[in-house]
């Protein structure tokens, strides 16, 4: 078989150029740390790799939601704990107020303590998150959830509750209703009132200087159903700690998957990179020997 000069400098070329395109495939693989640089070098892989980073992207996006749960929910509760102390304040100076030994004057001074607890109790129901919304107001965070009107404190968020995904298949509120807060508590007359409504009427009974065992009781009321949010929202904090945990073992499982699968193994890479750039030299070599050839080099 014969083989013209044309076809001995083609395939001269075309030695150097598959040489020179797995190097610099090589090369890129090495500069880049990647294994798989198209779908077509590990169809297989690369369909992995894919849904891996979706699972990564979903994750974090996952623990994204988490960290703002536990900030609502850190504020919520340090909120709540504030109302917690007025209101065992307010608890004690009931107690003091019903003592016998207690004059018009002194329950006027524990009076304006108490009218001045309540408008801080007005001022923390209506706190608000960094982002400036409302967090007692529902799905109405951006309005003012409780307004004084004649001395009577009314509630106009709604009784949406917010909740964040954050796992799979988990969901938490991270925000409780002013309503289901501050509104609806029992009382000691088999009812319910406001915490709101609460203070007020001890605030009225100090004024008249006819404070009772009533305000005492319902102040304890109200106590109680705070700390029970409180409990409420701490169960909640740690459901999403545990998710927040679950969600780093398995990013970082994934994370560890994923390198198995698309990182390139650098050892093996720069050996074969020297193998691939010491062929390269031998077919650029050759094709110059080849070059030089000429059938008048063989003529006497």
């Amino acid at each position: 078989m014969r083989i013209s000069t044309a076809q001995l400098f083609q395939q001269g070329v075309n030695a150097i150029l598959d040489q020179q395109t797995s190097a610099a495939k090589t090369q890129q693989q090495l500069s880049t740390g990647k294994r798989i640089l198209s779908p077509a070098d590990d169809p297989s892989g690369a369909s992995q790799a894919l849904r891996l980073d979706k699972s990564i992207s979903q994750t974090n996006q996952f623990q994204s939601n988490s960290d703002y749960a536990s900030q609502q929910l850190t504020l919520e509760s340090n909120t709540l704990n504030s109302v917690v102390n007025l209101l065992q304040r307010a608890h004690t100076l009931a107690v003091q107020a019903n003592n016998g030994t207690q004059s018009a004057q002194t329950r006027q001074g524990i009076a304006q303590e108490v009218q001045q607890g309540l408008q801080q109790l007005q001022a923390l129901a209506n706190t608000k998150d960094t982002n400036g919304q409302y967090i007692f107001g529902g799905y109405k965070s951006g309005q003012q959830p409780f307004t004084t009107s004649g001395g009577t404190v009314t509630y106009n968020g709604d009784q949406g509750q917010r909740f964040v995904q954050i796992g799979q298949s988990r969901q938490v509120a991270v925000s409780d209703t002013g309503s289901s807060v501050f509104m609806g508590v029992p009382n000691s007359s088999g009812g319910s009132q406001s915490i709101f409504k609460t203070l007020q009427d001890f605030v009225t009974s100090l004024q008249s200087n006819s404070p009772s065992a009533t305000s005492i009781t319902d102040i304890n009321n109200a106590l109680k159903h705070v700390l029970s949010v409180q409990t409420d929202i701490g169960s909640r904090q740690n459901a999403v700690s545990d998710q927040q945990t679950l969600s780093s073992s398995s990013l970082l499982a994934v994370k560890q998957n994923l390198s198995q699968i698309q990182d390139l193994n650098y050892t093996q890479a720069i050996s074969q990179f020297q193998q691939q750039l010491t062929a390269l030299q031998a077919a650029q070599q050759s094709f110059g020997k080849i070059q030089g050839l000429s059938l008048f080099n063989y003529l006497p």
